[in-house]
């Protein structure tokens, strides 16, 4: 969200305390003009610190996002035509999100040169709030090239200068915001020390977290599958290859594999069946969720941030998994 002056803290603090406060009585606490205060009113409306009548708090931006964000060239071969976009899994998931009608905090690191501004503003337009980005002329912007024919990719190249001082930097501003926040949207691919270094941070401040571009494999390694403030999201098929499970694409088959996954700590588990719906285990229930006929399930980001900004809002898993196919279309 937008930057919020001195001056629409203090009243967003007398608002949270008295949601019904008049417009009058706000500007004798605070000795401005009754029109002064309309007027920073209006500001936080605008910034979407407010939404509709009797001052009602927006608390949208509640879900943290942290991982890679880097410009993505494509050259696709056959059809000659090159394409440029915002990649990596910390910009993905933050866009999804906002799609889901949610406004994440992106912790990320892009440098201090034109690329970066240019993302920095992309990100900006497409609802994210950006103010804890880390940015530096000391670590250029990273850039990834592919070149695929049809569905294949004959060539890929990162371009990424690591600095430890920025990681440091990053690493001191995430864990000051996990304080704060209610769900976390990890990037799997910052590596292992990055993920260590989050977790304790995670049982300390009681933050729901979903890790995602990691295997079912990697999650039973790092003994995430005992940890209740985590929940995972998973293909059928993906559940198949690490169980040896023969499931068929029949949701009720995977009932019992599920179970014993969720028995073991494990906040929530989520498995999506193609479009039929999804399979949503934890300690308490394994129960089937049918997908509307009208519209799909849904992809494996997708659900993932429509779960998130459920859990954001107060609601449980069951009501945040039907509200992330809820959210989606068919494709």
């Amino acid at each position: 969200m937008a930057h919020l002056t001195k001056r629409e803290k203090e009243i967003l603090g007398y608002l949270k305390k008295d949601p019904m406060i008049s417009q009058d009585e706000l500007a004798a606490r605070m000795h401005i003009s009754r029109s002064a205060a309309a007027v920073h009113i209006s500001n936080l409306m605008r910034k979407g610190y407010i939404i509709g009548r009797g001052y009602i708090l927006d608390e949208r931006s509640r879900i943290l996002v942290v991982g890679k964000t880097w410009l993505e060239i494509v050259a696709q071969v056959e059809v000659s035509r090159i394409s440029i976009s915002c990649g990596g899994l910390g910009y993905t998931m933050a866009a999804e999100l906002s799609r889901h009608q949610v406004t994440p905090t992106l912790v990320t690191m892009l440098g201090q040169d034109e690329i970066g501004d240019q993302l920095y503003q992309y990100l900006l337009r497409n609802g994210i709030n950006v103010q804890h980005i880390i940015r530096t002329r000391s670590y250029p912007t990273p850039k990834r090239l592919i070149v695929r024919q049809d569905d294949t990719t004959l060539y890929e190249v990162m371009d990424e200068k690591i600095e430890h001082n920025l990681i440091k930097r990053a690493m001191k501003t995430r864990d000051e915001l996990l304080k704060t926040v209610k769900v976390l949207v990890l990037d799997g691919t910052l590596g292992k020390p990055a993920i260590e270094g989050i977790y304790a941070h995670i049982k300390e401040f009681n933050v729901q977290t979903a890790i995602v571009g990691c295997s079912f494999d990697w999650y039973k390694q790092q003994g995430f599958f005992g940890c209740p403030q985590f929940f995972l999201v998973c293909h059928d098929s993906e559940l198949e290859s690490f169980s040896g499970e023969i499931l068929g694409g029949i949701p009720e088959n995977s009932f019992p594999i599920c179970s014993e996954i969720a028995s073991q700590g494990l906040a929530a588990l989520i498995v999506i069946f193609g479009q039929q719906g999804l399979v949503l285990a934890t300690k308490k229930e394994v129960i089937f969720l049918p997908a509307s006929p009208l519209k799909g399930t849904g992809t494996l980001l997708s659900i993932t941030a429509g779960i998130a900004g459920g859990l954001a809002a107060g609601y449980g898993f069951r009501m945040a998994a039907r509200r992330a196919m809820g959210k989606t279309e068919l494709s």
